[in-house]
């Protein structure tokens, strides 16, 4: 009988002590997997919310307001301003609905086969006429496009005008004669503030602007977007035809160049109803 009363109290102790903290805890939940990568580059990069939340830290990122709710859903402004060719000298400036371009006759450093020198230079005035910010795309004809390897570069933002502001931009050397230019088109897009800093970072490549005119481009704000797609595809599409610079534009204004790549088959933006972000097929 002791011996029970013993082996009894000892159970009893025992007990006690595991149970004197509380019921046992229950066993840990395995933690979930994390995200594959595929997920991670594919649902999530396409939700609207994380999207959204992107946009908010890239306007607090560089500065901008943020964007309303709707307006980088909502179609941005476009205008081809001129279709027909049009002659621009120093003393005929041409005026469209939102630029005034001029002409000046400038002595810049200009470099030949490595040597710098002095030469005078034709130099375009880019007015922006608004208070909106404009992407914009002018190309411009001169006589003769040798004469125009060894220019000087301007440095300024080859793709986008701030509000009121006037650009240059070195067009050829100048040797004398009459100083002028051919304007062939002008096309803008308004653009809110943050869209407006997403298009000035992209290189301004010789697949949709002129080497000779585009070079010396700098973003206002931000580096360079990185080489992260393919610019093959947006070329061979512009010269079938099968795209337009606007479309370009229109896609990289609402779409971060760190985020996303241009796809084939998006065109400028007409339907305010349609998701962002934009998502290829398939």
């Amino acid at each position: 009988m002791a011996v029970g009363l013993v082996a009894v109290a000892a159970m009893g102790i025992g007990m006690t002590a595991l149970f004197a903290g509380g019921p046992p805890p229950a066993p840990e939940r395995p933690r979930p997997p994390p995200p594959p990568e595929a997920l991670l580059n594919g649902e999530l990069r396409y939700s609207p919310v994380v999207y959204r939340g992107q946009v908010e830290q890239d306007a607090r990122r560089f500065g901008v307001p943020v964007p309303q709710s709707g307006e980088f859903e909502a179609p941005f402004f476009y205008l081809e301003e001129l279709t027909s060719r049009r002659k621009l000298t120093t003393r005929s400036p041409i005026e469209t609905q939102h630029v005034r371009l001029g002409l000046d006759v400038e002595k810049r450093d200009a470099t030949l086969q490595g040597q710098r020198y002095r030469s005078e230079h034709l130099v375009l005035r880019i007015e922006n006429r608004t208070d909106k910010f404009l992407a914009y795309r002018i190309d411009t004809d001169v006589a003769d496009e040798r004469k125009c390897s060894a220019k000087g570069d301007i440095p300024h933002n080859a793709l986008v005008l701030g509000p009121r502001q006037t650009l240059r931009r070195s067009e050829c050397l100048f040797r004398g004669g009459e100083a002028s230019l051919e304007v062939a088109r002008i096309e803008v897009i308004e653009l809110p503030p943050l869209a407006a800093v997403y298009v000035s970072r992209l290189p301004a490549i010789a697949s949709i602007f002129d080497k000779r005119t585009a070079a010396g481009h700098v973003p206002d704000k931000g580096s360079l977007c990185p080489q992260t797609f393919s610019w093959r595809e947006i070329r061979d599409g512009l010269e079938r035809k099968e795209l337009g610079w606007r479309d370009v534009i229109d896609f990289y204004a609402r779409h971060s160049c760190d985020e996303f790549a241009f796809f084939r088959t998006y065109r400028f933006r007409v339907d305010a109803g349609a998701p962002l972000p934009a998502r290829p097929e398939g």
